[in-house]
């Protein structure tokens, strides 16, 4: 899922200006909220650039805070469900169905299916998906991916084929046709 809110400080002797095209751009501050730290002098930048709001180096708390909360009030409604072909992953109700009956998936098989149907046609290695899924403090073998696979694609049945292996590198999400 992508983050509520993103926060940049930029290194105070980079150009500001330099970066508007960069954030601009960028897959994920297009559609999540930013606040922009700058240094007094260059708080003119600001109103240049797409941020949602800006606060200057040295801010007390208290504004941060009140910054934070009124980018959070006004960021985009998430999507509730993804879906791809004849699977429906539910977000908010932390389900997926297929052709509307739901599958016994864990907590774990439905963040892998989650996050594979969110970056649809991107192939994952195994030690990616664990990171992403399990946290970089999981302990496990890059084999449990593996197995939590096997079981979805038991419980995708007819979608089964969606969920791709790429040999040398690990799997991917294919949208049904």
């Amino acid at each position: 899922m992508p983050p509520d809110l993103i926060v940049i400080e930029p290194a105070p002797l980079r150009s500001v200006t330099a970066l508007g095209p960069a954030l601009t751009t960028h897959p994920v501050l297009a559609s999540v909220p930013w606040l922009l730290v700058l240094d007094p002098e260059r708080c003119h930048v600001a109103a240049q650039l797409s941020c949602h709001d800006f606060v200057l180096r040295g801010f007390p708390a208290e504004e941060a805070i009140a910054r934070v909360e009124r980018a959070l009030r006004h960021r985009p409604e998430r999507e509730a469900a993804l879906r791809s072909g004849s699977l429906t992953v539910d977000l908010r109700g932390r389900r997926a169905l297929v052709r509307g009956v739901v599958m016994p998936t864990t907590p774990q098989e439905f963040a892998l299916l989650r996050h594979l149907v969110q970056n649809t046609g991107r192939a994952f290695a195994r030690e990616a998906l664990l990171d992403a899924v399990w946290g970089r403090d999981y302990s496990g073998g890059p084999r449990t991916i593996d197995i939590h696979v096997r079981r979805l694609r038991v419980h995708l049945g007819p979608l089964a084929p969606s969920l791709v292996t790429v040999h040398g590198v690990g799997y991917t999400w294919q949208t049904p046709e």
